[in-house]
């Protein structure tokens, strides 16, 4: 006789939201941080959901948290009906939305907003016309002060005091160089760097200038790609996310001679005009994709 008891199972939508922002931030504290809720509360939704799947889903230690083999199968069974769930959400509106929306990105999350955001809107909202504008965090911010934007996902240090609404993520920045790369400590440090108004860009400058190391830019480039091939060849340091890591790389730390780097988030700025039904629901699209 078969067996029917997973019949009385079900996934509820917020806890997968829960799981999926969990490892998107690679932490319990950023991830009850970003969808404002207590780690208690996070810690619990992740309980739940490892009863449902029969076994843990995540190994974790006083830093970070790692997906067992079994939670790195549900979070690709679990991905498509969370954004499935979403779109259905989304598309249940009286008046189909219209209008223009300027969005900044960076480079390195400009092909995230291109694969998913744009497909979404051209399926569900043919009347929004979405124009995309890559630069770095420091430029967009400029672009959406001076009016020239409506909204604009930057990264920046985390704030002490933080705003009423809590950031998309808490972003960890890292010193990496290729595993094969080794300096003396009167070397010049070689750089891999975005350009002007990257506080990644700030932030390594003013590291080293505070460390009295000196530096060589080898490599200015908007594009991440090429910044990272630069490292992975050998040829250059930079400073990353540590989600961004490849297997060509490794962090330097303290005892390389490289200082810890203060944290940074990522938070969706919005132009005070931009209060229109459209750009609203870009922002909640964009944000989704920071879940």
């Amino acid at each position: 006789m078969q067996n029917f008891s997973f019949m009385s199972l079900s996934l509820d939508i917020e806890l997968l939201r829960t799981f999926h922002t969990v490892v998107k931030t690679g932490q319990f504290l950023a991830a009850a941080v970003h969808l404002n809720r207590s780690a208690s509360a996070v810690s619990l939704h992740i309980r739940r959901l490892e009863d449902i799947a029969g076994g843990k889903l995540f190994e974790r230690d006083n830093q970070s948290v790692l997906l067992t083999a079994l939670g790195q199968q549900f979070t690709l069974q679990t991905a498509e009906l969370l954004a499935l769930h979403d779109r259905i959400i989304g598309g249940l509106v009286d008046q189909p939305p219209r209008g223009k929306v300027r969005l900044g990105v960076s480079d390195d999350r400009a092909c995230t907003v291109v694969e998913r955001i744009f497909t979404q809107i051209g399926s569900l909202y043919p009347l929004i016309e979405l124009e995309v504008e890559t630069a770095t965090s420091g430029q967009l911010k400029c672009r959406l002060d001076q009016g020239q934007l409506d909204l604009a996902l930057v990264v920046q240090p985390y704030l002490s005091e933080p705003l009423s609404t809590p950031p998309l993520e808490i972003v960890q920045p890292v010193w990496i160089a290729a595993h094969g790369l080794t300096l003396a400590d009167d070397d010049p440090v070689p750089l891999a760097l975005h350009g002007e108004g990257c506080p990644y860009r700030v932030m390594a400058i003013e590291a080293l200038e505070r460390q009295g190391r000196r530096w060589r830019l080898v490599m200015q480039s908007a594009s991440s790609n090429l910044v990272m091939s630069a490292v992975e060849a050998g040829a250059a340091i930079t400073i990353a996310d540590r989600t961004d890591l490849s297997l060509q790389v490794r962090l330097l730390t303290e005892e390389d001679g490289f200082a810890r780097l203060v944290t940074h988030e990522l938070r969706l700025l919005c132009a005070p005009a931009a209060d229109n039904q459209a750009c609203q629901l870009i922002a909640e699209m964009v944000k989704r994709l920071s879940r």
